[in-house]
Parts: structure tokens; sequence; C-alpha cells
């Protein structure tokens, strides 16, 4: 007798977002109660890697991360979230274009056809902290340098400092983030 093996479905939410390793803490502590709150929809977020390393080009795991997501986990879609000055790529080349980056690492994932429509790589301008940015009113979607903009405007000396406090002054209702002044961030609620 041939046992058949149970569909696991995923824990209310019915997204996942795979995100670089840093950023896993602004969606886990902000973004996806947000999201639920303001948008009804329903966000899990999990890390690209383990130990603080990238996985994002490692195309094979990503592919079966992706698969059983979708046939497994019962997600209705999956977006895998890169920064276009990702620190995941491993070779020199530095991205000035989302849709250069999109047309060259989109192939490498090898989706099953069914499932592409479930897919998407989404490719944020700069970094997604840069989306804090969108609380100040003069704020568009180019910062040359965003992360010194950041730790300036919070008044903190490093990278983790800015994610903290940017949750922080996010969460106490502070500060809320403006769609309309980052088409990244616009993009991805519309997707």
């Amino acid at each position: 007798m041939r046992v058949k093996k149970k569909k696991v479905i995923s824990e209310k939410a019915n997204i996942l977002l795979i995100v670089e390793n840093s950023e896993v803490k602004f969606f886990k502590e902000y973004f996806n109660a947000y999201l639920l709150k303001e948008h009804d929809i329903s966000v899990k977020c999990e890390s690209s890697g383990a130990g603080n390393k990238c996985e994002i080009t490692n195309f094979g795991k990503m592919n079966k991360r992706i698969e059983r997501a979708i046939n497994k986990e019962d997600y209705k879609a999956v977006f895998l979230m890169i920064d276009l000055k990702t620190k995941c790529f491993r070779s020199e080349t530095t991205h000035t274009c989302l849709v250069d980056l999109k047309k060259e690492y989109f192939p490498k994932y090898k989706i099953d056809k069914e499932l592409k429509n479930k897919f998407y790589l989404f490719v944020v301008c700069n970094e997604i902290e840069s989306w804090f940015l969108t609380i100040d009113k003069d704020t568009n979607d180019v910062y040359s340098n965003h992360k010194k903009e950041l730790m300036k405007f919070l008044n903190v000396n490093n990278e983790p400092q800015v994610v903290q406090k940017m949750i922080k002054e996010l969460n106490s209702g502070k500060y809320e983030l403006d769609f309309s002044k980052n088409s990244s961030l616009g993009y991805f609620i519309k997707k």
C-alpha cells in the first residue's frame, strides 16, 4: 500500500519572501506586520542563507527552495528580493541598472514552467534600507550613499544600528513609509 504524503501548508502566510540576510530583521520585525495591517498581504520572510552567507546566487539551492515553497508548502507566490547594490554577487561587476541585473540573473533560476508565474525576482533600487528614506518629503529614489544618509539622519554609527533604529522609529509611529517616493517600494506592493 502506497502512503500519500501530506501537503505542508504554510503558517497563514500566502507569500514567501526570500531576502539577503541583513534584511530579514526589517521584514520580520516591521514590514510583515505593516503589509498585513495596511494591505492585507500575508508574508513570511526568510533569509537567503545561513551564517551570514548570502545564497541568492546559489541557483540550484534557490531553485529547490522556490519549487518546494510553491509545490509543498502551498505559497501562492515566492519573491526573491535582491538589492541593486547587493553583496551576494561574487564577481566584481556592479550593476547600475535594475533591468540589466534582472535580465542576467532571472534565466539562471530554472523554475518549472508551471510554477514560473508564481516566482518573482525582485530587484530593489540601491538597497532595501533606502525605503526608509521615503519618510523625508524631499527624498527620491536615488541616493549616492543612502547608508551614510541614514546613519546621519538616525544618528547611529553602523549598519546594524540603522536597521534597529529604523524599526524602532517606524513602530513608534514617529515616521511612516511613503510609497509614492520610491518606485521599487511602490512596485513591490502592487506585485
